[in-house]
């Protein structure tokens, strides 16, 4: 007993470590990413104008962002703890398809409604376009954030790093022509011309700057990563499953739009949307989702879910 308890303790603290790896994005580049869970995080390491360091720099500022970049992930919905991740998400999952299963009736009136009354559609799709700008406007603040945080990061380092070179004092010396001959009270004495004293030689001293990291290495353009969430993914026909785009990201850019194939012949182009499947196949029929993104760069990545519908 002692032994599956001490088992279960190590698998609950394992679960909830990320992993890490310093790797280069392609084989050209030279400098280094973080990937977490195989998830590339740039804000880790990114330096002015996305350039990526070398390997010694990369990992001092991965020490030193690690916490906050990784808070702000997740608030973002980037990145997921694996604690969450494993502990939490199933059993929602799970209660998601039986709460799916008890509402289908209350499931098939909305669909047939929003189907066959222009103003309920209107209200549903003004309603979920209001909650998607929400959204949007969340994540955009929380992204600007981020980038507050990653500029005041690398103007602190280079003020660390970087000795500004100061202006040697200057001593000025009265000019030539500023000097007039002083009259002697005495006529038999001849008058004295004072001369002006040379400059002592000035050298400046100049500090030697130190060595400060390379100039900009190389752009990071990485394709946009596509994420499905839908609830249910099985349930009994008809069934109506909610779909979100909305852990879709990309490091490139914002994502400009979105386009679901439902694999039943519908299609929408919301970033979060919903489809009915019905089904008369004795057992039960595979659907087959496509979700296609495209990001501000013209970047465009696909992926593809499962939903199983069964018949009663």
């Amino acid at each position: 007993m002692r032994k599956i308890l001490c088992l279960l303790f190590s698998a609950v603290i394992l679960s909830g470590c990320a992993t890490y790896k310093f790797q280069k994005p392609d084989a050209s580049s030279q400098g280094y990413l973080v990937y977490y869970d195989g998830t590339p995080v740039a804000e880790y390491t990114v330096g002015k104008e996305k350039s990526l360091p070398e390997l010694s720099l990369a990992k001092e500022r991965f020490k030193r962002r690690r916490v906050t970049v990784e808070r702000y992930c997740k608030q973002m919905g980037q990145i997921e703890s694996r604690l969450k991740e494993f502990f939490w998400e199933p059993p929602v999952m799970i209660a998601g398809f039986i709460g799916g299963v008890l509402r289908w009736p209350f499931i098939a009136v909305a669909d047939y409604k929003y189907n066959h009354n222009p103003a309920y559609k209107a209200k549903v799709d003004k309603s979920e376009e209001e909650k998607e700008a929400l959204d949007t406007a969340r994540q955009d603040s929380i992204r600007k954030k981020l980038g507050a945080y990653i500029t005041a990061d690398l103007a602190k380092e280079s003020g660390q790093e970087v000795v500004p070179q100061t202006e040697a004092s200057f001593v000025p010396v009265a000019a030539p022509e500023a000097i007039k001959e002083v009259p002697v009270a005495t006529p038999a004495v001849e008058s004295v011309t004072p001369v002006a004293p040379e400059p002592a030689e000035i050298k400046p001293v100049v500090e030697e700057a130190p060595v400060v990291e390379a100039p900009v290495i190389k752009e990071v353009l990485e394709p946009p990563v596509a994420v499905i969430t839908a609830t249910p993914l099985k349930g009994y026909s008809p069934l109506k499953v909610n779909f979100s785009a909305a852990k879709s990201r990309s490091k490139s850019g914002k994502i400009v739009s979105y386009l679901w194939d439902f694999g039943d012949g519908d299609t929408s182009t919301k970033k979060n949307s919903e489809n009915t499947y019905w089904s008369t196949t004795f057992g039960s029929r595979s659907f087959t989702v496509t979700l296609s993104v495209k990001d501000q760069a013209g970047s465009v990545s696909s992926i593809t879910s499962s939903i199983e519908v069964i018949t009663r």
